[in-house]
Parts: C-alpha cells; sequence; structure tokens
C-alpha cells in the first residue's frame, strides 16, 4: 500500500505540467481532464483509502513484532529469576553482583530491542526496499542502476558503524562487570 503513494504524487505531477498545455492526463492509457474532479477521484479518495490502511496495518504490523520482543524478555526474565532462586548462598558469594544485574537489566533490554525494533526494521526494510526496487526497476532500468550505487555505499557505511558500535557496547557491558 506504501508503494503507492508515489503513484498518486505522479498523477499530480503529470496534472499540473498538463494545466500548463491541454489540461489532459493520461492514467493507465485513457486520456482524462485534469480537474477537481479527478483530483477528488483518482487522487484523494484512493489516497485516504491507502493512507487507512497503511495505519492499521502498521499498527498491527507493530503489535505483532513488538508484543514478540515483550513476550520473549518476560520469559527470559522469569526464566532466569526461577534460576536465580535456585542456586545456593556459596554461588552468590563468588559471583559479581554486576554482572547478574547486566543480565536482567542491560542484556534483557537489548534482547527485546532486537526481538522488537530489530527485527521490524528488518522486515521492512527487506519487503519494502525490496518491492521499492522492484516498481523502479519496471519504470526506468536505467535510473535504477545509479539510484543502486548510493544503497551500496549505505551498506557499507552501516557495516563500517555497526562494528564500531558492537565494540562500544561490549566496553559498556564489561563496565557493569567489573
Amino acid at each position: 500500500m506504501q508503494l503507492k503513494v508515489p503513484e498518486f504524487y505522479k498523477y499530480v505531477v503529470d496534472g499540473v505540467n498538463a494545466v500548463a498545455n491541454d489540461g489532459q492526463i493520461t492514467v493507465n492509457g485513457v486520456s482524462r481532464d485534469f480537474n477537481e474532479q479527478f483530483l477528488l477521484e483518482e487522487i484523494c479518495k484512493p489516497l485516504f483509502v491507502v493512507i487507512l490502511c497503511m495505519v492499521v496495518c502498521r499498527f498491527l504490523w507493530r503489535m505483532c513484532f513488538f508484543g514478540s520482543g515483550i513476550r520473549v524478555e518476560t520469559d527470559l526474565r522469569s526464566r532466569m529469576f526461577d534460576k536465580l532462586k535456585g542456586l545456593s548462598q556459596n554461588y552468590y558469594q563468588h559471583s559479581k553482583v554486576g554482572d547478574l544485574m547486566s543480565l536482567f537489566t542491560n542484556d534483557l533490554e537489548t534482547v527485546q530491542d532486537c526481538f522488537g525494533s530489530g527485527i521490524l526494521m528488518l522486515c521492512d526494510a527487506v519487503f519494502l526496499g525490496g518491492m521499492a526496487i522492484v516498481k523502479m526497476w519496471e519504470m526506468n532500468r536505467t535510473l535504477t542502476a545509479f539510484t543502486l550505487i548510493p544503497m551500496a555505499l549505505l551498506l557499507s557505511a552501516s557495516l563500517i558503524l555497526s562494528r564500531y558500535l558492537t565494540k562500544r557496547w561490549q566496553t559498556r557491558q564489561e563496565a557493569f562487570s567489573a
């Protein structure tokens, strides 16, 4: 649904250009007048339906992913707590309290973020990005090939940045156990 929005923008741009010439716009091979009725029937009403569908689907999409992340964190937290209740006093004499606190706070929040936000962003990027590339390819193959160059550069930069952020995260986690 989200990929339909640029098509509506295309109609508007074509219509503005048509007003300067003969006032006709071609939609699906049919020539039509670009007027208020066309704007309402072919752009505004369908765009409103698309926006409503996007809102509902995004809400459900996010509830599924964030809800699963919360369920995973809750399950892990209860299993860890049950495990810690069964450990002996001797274990607590020799283990660092900072390590245990880190596991129960930062590490579980990281797991929940990974399941919630991380998987949501991954699926969003794969599905929406893939469909956008397919739609672009259908429209103009040469232009699509040129747009893939910056995408490759962004991918490279994000891989480098993720290595740096992973090292910083590991340093922060080690500070909790000190």
